[in-house]
């Protein structure tokens, strides 16, 4: 069953937003990014550390809001793809996790 996260007018383009999601008996935690009209949603999880990758409340981009930046050590992160560019996980992915658009709003896929 699918989990109703926002509607898409809900995380600016370019943004991304923050959820913290109940899937049975586990909780995840997961952020959606919206660029160019298109979204995104990966776990919140540095491949490096398993460090929650925001440095704020839903701030998961670079200066220029061209990559996905992680708060803890600047890794960055292509946002169509997850594929980390540059730091200490270079070359590895963030989990993608899938979601759906219906009338305009975004849901996790189990």
């Amino acid at each position: 069953m699918s989990t109703k996260l926002c509607h898409c007018n809900d995380i600016t383009d370019p943004g991304a937003k923050e959820f913290s999601i109940k899937q049975g008996q586990n909780e995840v935690d997961l952020f959606v990014v919206h660029k160019n009209a298109s979204f995104h949603a990966y776990k919140n999880s540095c491949p490096h550390t398993g460090a929650s990758l925001n440095w704020q409340e839903n701030q998961f981009l670079d200066l220029d809001n061209n990559l996905i930046q992680c708060s803890v050590h600047d890794a960055l992160f292509e946002i169509d793809s997850g594929y980390c560019i540059s730091g200490p996980c270079s070359g590895q992915t963030l989990e993608e996790l899938p979601i759906s658009i219906k009338d305009n709003e975004i849901y996790l896929l189990p």
